[in-house]
């Protein structure tokens, strides 16, 4: 219970200063003009990344958890030279382990991991910025930048979780900003297939949106065809069928919260949890809501049409798929953040630090009552604690209801 009592007080923590930080926007705003903007987003930073790391995991020696050991046990492997897949057992995409093990190199803990995420997490943020360069003032994008960082989603999923899923974001936007550079739009396929390689297979779920946002689809389309065939054929040729079954499992694995955890005590079981259909089903609306409202949006500025697609897309993952829980709010805070987030609305401010925090508290709670998975609502009265993690998985599904609903509505009304 430590765990969930920390995590509970450094949410809190984080949400006051985070709406302390709105509270003043516009004269914090108004000051940040004054300065360099690089300088102080590094300082930042630091402060909220390398500072928290060093007091947590080397004055107070804490043991990272979550998803550490996994992460740790393949890098482990992979810094061994080990062949993912086919000698240690990833759920990830293949370079996934080897980018971790670059970590373990220099130091044989699972807090070196950390580092990298968080790394990689800061380079997140800062591509983040040249996104929305052209669509953003100066003083605006770092303010949005500092309370990122203030976040209690951002900032406990990053440096006490580790958690990698911020990776897909980056991968995204590195491939549009190559493509912007370069002005050849094939780029961008190479990029996205190499975003693919690095983070997990439901990285490609945007694929069917992309294709009314990005012009010239033949040429980007092709390109990325031709890297993936070479990337598969040598997946293929080095793992058989593993690099796709191993990923797959991850469908298998009921978790919470999402529509299904929620909806499934109220209606005694009948809906079946766990069958395939519903992962299906998981997948046609998470791909289905994201092409419709990239079909809607196709004539907007791709930086604003993108990060709403992506929302929504990874958003609905979030609550849709039976396998899915609360850390994936990790997916998309950067873009709600920088876009979609109006700091004049006082409730959705609220709600916004409210969600914030459940999804960081709840998996503690969750993993620690052994994964619970409710098939009665008698079982969710059986025990206080039931209740509690009851209703927070309650709100979780509700609050994102609500802020899938609010991109939407800002989006199709520009």
């Amino acid at each position: 219970m430590f765990i969930i009592v920390g995590k509970t007080i450094i949410s809190l923590l984080c949400a006051g200063l985070a709406g302390g930080l709105i509270a003043f926007r516009a004269k914090i705003e108004k000051h940040l003009q004054n300065y360099d903007d690089r300088l102080v987003l590094l300082l930042a930073w630091v402060l909220t990344r390398l500072v928290p790391f060093v007091l947590i995991f080397l004055v107070f020696n804490q043991t990272p958890f979550s998803d550490l050991d996994g992460f740790f046990g393949q890098a482990r492997e992979a810094v061994q030279l080990k062949l993912v897949y086919r000698d240690f057992y990833c759920m990830y995409s293949p370079f996934f382990p080897y980018v971790n093990a670059l970590g373990l190199w220099f130091w044989l803990d699972k807090k070196a991991i950390i580092l990298v995420m968080i790394l990689m997490e800061g380079g997140a943020l800062w591509t983040t910025n040249r996104f929305f360069a052209d669509t953003i003032s100066p003083p605006e994008r770092l303010f949005r930048s500092l309370l990122y960082l203030l976040l209690p989603g951002s900032l406990v999923l990053c440096v006490l979780g580790g958690q990698e899923d911020v990776w897909m974001w980056l991968m995204f936007i590195g491939a549009y900003l190559v493509w912007q550079r370069t002005q050849r739009v094939e780029w961008l396929g190479v990029g996205l297939v190499v975003g693919f390689l690095f983070t997990k297979a439901v990285f490609i779920l945007v694929g069917p949106a992309l294709l009314f946002l990005v012009p010239k689809p033949i040429r980007w389309i092709s390109a990325a065809a031709v890297a993936g065939v070479i990337s598969l054929a040598v997946l293929y040729h080095t793992t058989e069928w593993l690099w796709l079954e191993q990923p797959m499992n991850e469908a298998a694995t009921l978790r919470a919260p999402n529509w299904l955890s929620v909806a499934n005590p109220l209606t005694f079981d009948v809906l079946g949890a766990g069958a395939k259909r519903w992962n299906w089903v998981g997948l046609l609306l998470t791909t289905g809501l994201g092409t419709i409202l990239a079909y809607r949006l196709r004539q907007q500025p791709f930086p604003r049409a993108f990060s709403a697609v992506y929302i929504v897309i990874y958003g609905t993952m979030m609550i849709a798929q039976q396998s899915a829980y609360s850390n994936y709010i990790f997916l998309f805070l950067l873009p709600y953040v920088f876009q979609w987030l109006n700091f004049s609305d006082r409730k959705e401010v609220g709600l916004f630090l409210l969600f914030n925090c459940l999804c960081v508290i709840h998996p503690s709670l969750w993993w620690r009552l052994k994964s619970p998975y409710y098939h009665t609502i008698s079982e969710v009265f059986a025990q206080p604690i039931y209740i509690l993690d009851y209703t927070l998985q309650l709100g979780i599904v509700l609050l994102t209801f609500y802020f899938l609903r609010q991109v939407w509505q800002k989006a199709t009304d520009f």
